[in-house]
């Protein structure tokens, strides 16, 4: 996680990502670091290991959704991912770099940041969903998930590559994959219904299907309240939660929580405000380890 310098509404990237609103809030930049403490001091409390690091640029009002320029691999493998907007190309920071190269027990880093200059976009695990236990990759194409980069990364790391194209109520891309689907162990949480083109939406379905996971399909307004934004972490017992946010959780059915708690412990968050100015939910903030 990336503890950050400045927050705020970003003009770069509302031009891609509907749920951002340019809110005033008095002492802003105080009440988000008060937000993000008591996110890792809940995480903790599960038992759940973080590693915080301080925002070294005080560039990007986004900062603190690392998942989008770096990830790792379970095989340790770690990639630098190549961001759209300017204002986000300059959060890659070379200390979490060398952190996770150093306890990955892998050197290889694959560094995409070469492809902006073609306008080539992938931007991690919000444009990526990982099924890692299948080795498949879901990816919405949009403007900030470049479909050929997609294939050509999946095809350098070994997973095979699952695309479409998802869409709000309006007609519009929904900005990154992992606001409209998660993927667990034991079932994925995904919007069946924002995939307007019905082979596509058919041909995922049958695809978690043959993996083995539980559908638990959530509609447009489950997806506007970050019910798809979720994430599900171990903690040193290796025990599955499933870190969700008070808005998502609202969201959620009886019925639907029923079949999560039966696999995950719920770990409900208040991020209310990251999600209603940044526009990304607590899965964002988070960069999954894998050491």
């Amino acid at each position: 996680m990336i503890r950050p310098k400045v927050f705020g509404f970003n003009e770069e990237t509302a031009k891609t990502n509907s749920f951002q609103r340019n809110l005033e809030a008095d002492q802003l930049d105080q009440l988000v670091l008060q937000t993000f403490d008591e996110v890792v001091l809940t995480l903790e409390s599960h038992g759940i290991l973080v590693y915080v690091f301080d925002d070294k640029h005080g560039v990007s009002p986004d900062a603190l959704f690392p998942n989008n320029w770096i990830s790792q691999m379970p095989d340790g493998t770690v990639t630098i991912f190549s961001m759209a907007t300017v204002k986000r190309q300059t959060e890659v920071q070379e200390d979490v770099v060398h952190f996770l190269l150093s306890r990955s027990g892998n050197s290889r880093l694959i560094d995409l940041r070469d492809k902006i200059q073609a306008g080539q976009y992938l931007e991690g695990t919000g444009s990526i969903v990982f099924d890692y236990d299948h080795k498949i990759a879901y990816a919405n194409i949009s403007r900030r998930t470049d479909a050929t980069l997609f294939e050509s990364y999946c095809k350098s790391i070994g997973y095979t590559p699952f695309s479409f194209g998802s869409f709000d109520l309006k007609g519009q891309l929904i900005y990154h994959t992992n606001v409209m689907m998660a993927i667990t162990q034991h079932y994925a949480i995904v919007n069946l219904d924002s995939i307007e083109n019905m082979l596509e939406r058919l041909m995922l379905k049958n695809q978690l299907e043959r993996t083995g996971k539980i559908i638990i399909e959530i509609k447009h307004d489950q997806t506007v309240n970050f019910a798809g934004n979720v994430m599900e972490l171990c903690n040193a017992d290796g025990e599955s939660h499933l870190i969700i946010s008070e808005t998502a959780k609202a969201a959620f059915s009886g019925t639907q929580i029923a079949i999560i708690e039966k696999f995950s412990k719920m770990v409900t968050v208040d991020v209310s405000i990251i999600e209603q100015v940044g526009g990304g939910g607590v899965r964002c903030m988070l960069a999954g380890l894998f050491l």
